[in-house]
C-alpha cells in the first residue's frame, strides 16, 4: 500500500474486517497515543461493534496547523536519516521525567527498532486525521479517558473532555506518569482498564 493511502480510518477498517472474523459480535475498543486515533476512527465508522471506548494517552482534536508542519518536516527527516533521527527528544518525551531509566533506554530501542517506512506512514496518517471530539459526545458506549500528567507528547490539558456525553465517561489521570502509563504504572492502568472493561460488557 503506498504511504499516502495509510490513514488512521484505513486502520480501523482493518480492525473491523479482522474483529468480524475473530470474535463477532460487539467490543470494547482501547487505543494508545495513535491507538487512540484509530480506536475514535473505529468508533465513527463502525458504531454498531462498539460497547466501550477507552483512550489512552491520546487525544480526540486534529493537529494544529503547527503540528502537521512539524510532522512533515520529520516525514523528510526519517526518509533521509532514519528513525535515529528522533533520538534524544522522543526517548525522553515518551516517559516521564521521573520514571525508572530503564523506561527510557526501552524507547530508546523501540525508536532504533522502528521501521522508517511504517513511522513516516504514521507521521502522515496522523497529519490528516480530522477532528473526532463529536464522536466523543455522542457515545452511548462507556468511555475511559486514561491519562498521566507529565504527558510529554500529548500535553493533559488536551485529553478528551465531553462537554455533555450522552454515555458514562471515566477520567483517570495518572500524577507523575508521562506518555507510556503501561510501563510506569502498570498497576493502575490495568485497575482502569479491567474496570472500564466490565462496565462495557455490563460485568460487575
Amino acid at each position: 500500500m503506498d504511504e499516502k493511502d495509510v490513514t488512521v480510518e484505513a486502520y480501523a477498517d482493518a480492525i473491523s474486517s479482522f474483529c468480524r472474523k475473530a470474535a463477532p459480535g460487539p467490543v470494547a475498543l482501547a487505543g494508545h497515543s495513535f491507538g487512540g486515533y484509530v480506536a475514535l476512527a473505529f468508533a465513527e465508522r463502525h458504531p454498531g461493534l462498539v460497547v466501550g471506548l477507552a483512550l489512552v494517552s491520546s487525544r480526540a482534536i486534529a493537529d494544529s496547523d503547527a503540528t502537521r508542519r512539524g510532522r512533515d518536516e520529520m516525514i523528510g527527516k526519517v526518509r533521509a536519516q532514519g528513525t535515529a533521527v528522533l533520538l534524544p527528544g522522543l526517548a525522553e518525551r515518551l516517559v516521564g521525567p521521573n520514571a525508572d531509566p530503564k523506561w527510557r533506554q526501552a524507547a530508546k530501542t523501540l525508536i532504533e527498532n522502528a521501521n522508517p517506512d511504517a513511522v513516516i506512514r504514521g507521521l502522515r496518517a496522523m497529519a490528516a486525521r480530522p477532528d473526532r471530539s463529536a464522536i466523543l459526545e455522542d457515545l452511548r458506549a462507556p468511555l475511559l479517558v486514561l491519562h498521566g500528567d507529565e504527558d510529554g507528547l500529548i500535553p493533559v490539558s488536551e485529553v478528551a473532555r465531553p462537554e455533555n456525553p450522552r454515555g458514562p465517561v471515566t477520567m483517570t489521570i495518572l500524577p507523575g506518569v508521562g506518555h507510556m502509563p503501561m510501563w510506569e504504572a502498570p498497576e493502575a492502568t490495568a485497575r482502569a482498564l479491567v474496570a472500564w472493561a466490565k462496565a462495557a460488557h455490563g460485568r460487575p
